[in-house]
């Protein structure tokens, strides 16, 4: 029987879906909506570690600055971020984490650790330890 050729893409968006319909599970137990945990936590993950304009966020996420405002106007309307006008351009919004954003995020990793212990059950350890390796080279 001849095997099936499956592109390297294909293959990851396969996988990632799994893991969203995992995270979706777990999230459903947590105290945040599920859908904020899954979808929004992209944006919090990157301003945790600093702050950034929405068309910084809108180059790093590679999404359309139509798109990102809507997310964050979305996720300042549930208290997860804050706005801040720069002082030299006015235009120029910086965007902030707040304590519930903080929060979301702790959900959040704890949602990760359970679906990667679903993960490792299913593909063993040894596996899953050099999968992530994998992932975590230079690809540029």
């Amino acid at each position: 029987m001849e095997e099936k050729y499956f592109d390297l893409k294909f293959l990851l968006l396969e996988k990632l879906n799994l893991i969203e319909e995992l995270s979706f599970i777990e999230a459903k137990k947590e105290k945040f909506e599920s859908n904020d945990i899954v979808t929004s936590t992209r944006i919090l993950t990157l301003i945790q570690n600093g702050t950034f304009t929405s068309s910084e966020l809108a180059k790093k996420l590679n999404i359309s600055r139509q798109a990102i405002h809507k997310s964050i106007n979305n996720l300042c309307s549930k208290g997860y971020l804050l706005l801040h006008n720069e002082e030299t351009i006015k235009k120029n919004k910086h965007i902030y984490i707040t304590e519930k954003g903080k929060e979301l995020l702790i959900c959040r990793n704890n949602v990760m650790k359970k679906v990667e212990k679903t993960v490792k059950e299913k593909i063993g350890k040894d596996d899953f330890l050099k999968l992530k390796e994998l992932l975590k080279k230079d690809w540029d």
